[in-house]
């Protein structure tokens, strides 16, 4: 499960965020009891710039290899301030165009006439990339 944390602050780092994260998941309890939790694969920052009004955003993705674990934890974080910053997590879709069901469809009567589109609504001026975690010497062992 990949769990989006919107609007983080611009000096967050993957680094921090994982540890923040981390954290968190140390008091995410599940029932029964005895099931084994998941854990924290990895934590990214997104930084998604707007071309036409030059706004930029960060945002926050925990990777989670349970989704029990993700749930609990989307509740643990909710409301939690991190940095500042009221926290909102939810669950990460992951969206692409070639997956679009509704776009171009052969057979246009199959879907309710509310639910057509013409063309694609995501916005195509966003520019979005990946802040990488700074890298540490002790990544380097030979």
């Amino acid at each position: 499960m990949i769990i989006l944390i919107p609007d983080l602050a611009e000096n967050t780092s993957p680094d921090n965020l994982h540890q923040y994260v981390s954290s968190c998941m140390k008091n995410v309890w599940l029932l029964p009891v005895f099931r084994k939790k998941g854990s924290l694969e990895k934590c990214e920052i997104l930084r998604i710039k707007d071309r036409d009004s030059n706004q930029v955003q960060y945002q926050g993705l925990a990777y989670i290899d349970d989704d029990i674990t993700g749930e609990a934890l989307i509740k643990q974080l909710n409301n939690c301030h991190f940095q500042g910053i009221n926290l909102k997590p939810r669950v990460y879709h992951s969206r692409a165009a070639t997956k679009e069901r509704r776009v171009n469809l052969a057979d246009s009567n199959d879907i309710a006439i509310v639910n057509r589109r013409r063309r694609e609504r995501r916005r195509s001026n966003l520019l979005i990339e990946k802040i990488a975690s700074p890298v540490t010497p002790s990544a380097f062992s030979i």
